[in-house]
């Protein structure tokens, strides 16, 4: 049954232009959600935006309004694709700022600054300069422009200066004046800050990369003039999905995209477990392809945390090694698995056993000690209760380890590969019989 409100929204739509109906119908099939088409691509100093009504660019490729993000209630102010079944975020206005109920309105302050109200407590989107006769338009880019009426091909702000998660095309990334950078997802339902970030070499090189929580995660070749540099594996499409141009000047350091061909709906996109992916809307399957996403090998540093083993031929790649558990076990399964592993029964010290582990990449901080014999070696560890694993090979002799163990990685024929004995207390061997003992 169709309310009476619906009734009257949907009598109403039929007075407006014909480009607004379509939006309308669109919204009526494809949404999930209840928003009002305004009919325009803009709010001006004199109007405000609610939620539950949105501003739609004007080829309706772009919706600006407010949204909450997958499970969550919390409304935001975002931008995200038109016309599409499952709404995809590409801009968050106050992704640590969320509202707790429908009652915020988007609209400019009595100093021509962009502002999000809510319970009598107002949140700067945007700051204006002090103009008074302010616009802000959606763009068919995906870009939230504000100017000043009597100027509006000058731009005092745009949202393409302050990215959230997602890269689009003709977007800038590098430094500049702002800085721009991606920053990801705290998690798939909260469009807060997270621990990744995207961003030009800081050094001023034309190279990215994606540090954890500063910490160098992954980085990109380095731009030389041929599109492929950044990433060389664009190389072997059929059709190349798009083409990176970069510039090197002294105020403007940075790297953009197009798209291929140009009309295609593309985006590069920072996730919540530090992946960048590079995808492409299926008009006729209506999904996103992903082509290609990196970092997703275990050669990235410290991908499972510490006492985590890593293989590349499993999915998850990450698991805790024998003995262990996440140390946070609501986020590991799900792909949050820096923060590592914890020992199940701690160790016992001169009771300790020791789990042979073959074909391992040996963890990084060795401590090397001249020793005759794989049992000299075994004996040097057991006598400390602070040595946490041994190797012995003939070339390398004995190595000692006294901390966490990082960067393991099973089945791993690379070099510097080789066998590794991990303390484990007694009881947590003493069911397994001698198989794999030392």
């Amino acid at each position: 049954m169709v309310s009476p409100r619906s009734t009257l929204v949907f009598e109403a739509a039929m007075f407006w232009t014909n480009s607004c109906f379509r939006k309308f119908v669109a919204l009526l099939i494809v949404s999930t959600w209840s928003a009002r088409c305004l009919g325009r691509d803009s709010i001006s100093a004199n109007e405000s935006l609610s939620d539950g009504e949105t501003i739609v660019s004007m080829k309706n490729i772009f919706v600006l309004g407010f949204f909450s993000p997958g499970t969550s209630d919390y409304r935001y102010v975002g931008i995200w694709y038109n016309n599409l079944a499952n709404r995809t975020i590409v801009w968050v206005a106050n992704r640590d700022q969320p509202l707790l109920d429908a009652s915020g309105v988007l609209l400019f302050d009595s100093s021509g600054n962009l502002v999000i109200a809510h319970g009598g407590r107002s949140f700067v989107v945007a700051y204006g300069l002090g103009a008074k006769d302010m616009k802000a338009t959606i763009l068919d880019s995906g870009n939230l422009v504000l100017s000043s009426m009597t100027n509006q091909s000058s731009y005092i702000w745009q949202s393409f200066d302050y990215p959230s998660d997602t890269w689009l095309p003709e977007m800038k990334i590098g430094l500049r004046t702002t800085n721009q950078s991606l920053t990801s997802w705290r998690s798939t339902d909260d469009p807060a800050m997270g621990e990744y970030t995207l961003g030009m070499d800081p050094v001023g090189l034309s190279q990215f990369f994606i540090w954890w929580r500063g910490h160098t995660f992954w980085t990109s070749g380095i731009w030389n003039g041929d599109m492929f540099s950044l990433i060389p594996e664009l190389k072997y499409f059929t059709n190349i999905p798009i083409f990176f141009r970069c510039s090197n000047h002294t105020n403007d350091i940075s790297c953009a995209y197009s798209a291929n061909p140009s009309d295609r709906m593309t985006k590069i996109v920072l996730n919540s477990t530090g992946s960048l992916s590079i995808m492409q809307f299926d008009s006729q399957a209506q999904l996103w392809n992903l082509l290609w996403k990196q970092p997703s090998t275990c050669e990235v540093p410290n991908l499972c945390g510490a006492f985590g083993l890593c293989n590349n031929n499993a999915v998850p790649k990450c698991s805790c090694l024998r003995g262990f558990e996440p140390l946070n076990i609501l986020a590991y399964p799900n792909g949050y698995t820096r923060d590592g592993c914890i020992r199940k029964i701690g160790l016992q010290c001169s009771s300790d056993q020791f789990l042979e582990m073959p074909n391992m990449r040996l963890p990084d901080h060795r401590r090397k000690l001249s020793l005759l014999d794989l049992r000299e070696c075994k004996l040097a560890c057991l006598g400390n209760c602070s040595c946490t694993a041994y190797a012995y090979s003939q070339l390398e002799g004995c190595s000692l380890w006294y901390v966490d163990l990082m960067n393991m990685q099973n089945d791993y024929d690379g070099d510097g590969a080789g066998t590794i004995c991990l303390r484990l207390a007694h009881s947590e061997l003493a069911f397994q019989g001698s198989s794999g003992h030392k």
